[in-house]
């Protein structure tokens, strides 16, 4: 063959071939978009992190967690804590009012709740310590509670709630569901 009939063939080819090469390697936006705004990436995150919750410039809770993860989604905003965190509770005087654990938790922004789950144990002030496996804290009324067993230890006395419990976040003012355990009375004359 001679050379003008080769480049004349490889000219064809070329033509052919370029626009389904083009069609394949297409661009489609709208995948893109998708791909970009997964309400799975989180608009902040960040490794072992404190945080301080006050109102009127008074310290009410201070966060430490391994992992935080921040959600600005449209409809609602949210933060993670996929690797657990501790609380602790002040009152207004400053002094420890109480403390929380648990190996996840995330806090509802718009409606200033917290659902804490895997592990949770809630201890106040005067040693008072709660136990279970999920637990709502709406921090606006300052009110715990939850549907699942849990189980409230006061020195020698732990009452179970088999069926859930709410209470004040201070622990004064427990109402169980479906109760068990063992209390020590005093004799009264």
């Amino acid at each position: 063959m001679n050379t003008r009939l080769i480049k004349q063939h490889a000219a064809a080819v070329i033509l052919l071939a370029g626009p389904v090469f083009a069609h394949s390697c297409k661009t489609d936006m709208n995948e893109i978009n998708k791909i970009m705004h997964q309400e799975s990436m989180p608009a902040m995150s960040g490794e072992n992190m404190e945080m301080w919750y006050t109102d009127s410039a008074r310290l009410k809770y201070h966060v430490t967690t391994p992992r935080y993860e921040k959600y600005d989604e449209e409809q609602r905003k949210y933060e993670e804590f996929p690797r657990g965190l501790h609380v602790t509770s002040y009152d207004t005087t400053g002094a420890v009012e109480g403390t929380l654990d648990a190996r996840q938790a995330r806090r509802m922004e718009n409606q200033n709740l917290w659902e804490i789950r895997d592990q949770v144990v809630m201890t106040n002030a005067e040693g008072k310590k709660l136990e279970t496996e999920l637990l709502y804290w709406d921090m606006d009324k300052e009110w715990i509670y939850t549907a699942r067993h849990v189980r409230l230890t006061s020195g020698d006395q732990v009452i179970e709630g088999n069926d859930g419990f709410e209470s004040d976040q201070q622990l004064d003012k427990p109402v169980f569901k479906k109760v068990s355990g063992r209390l020590e009375l005093e004799n009264q004359p």
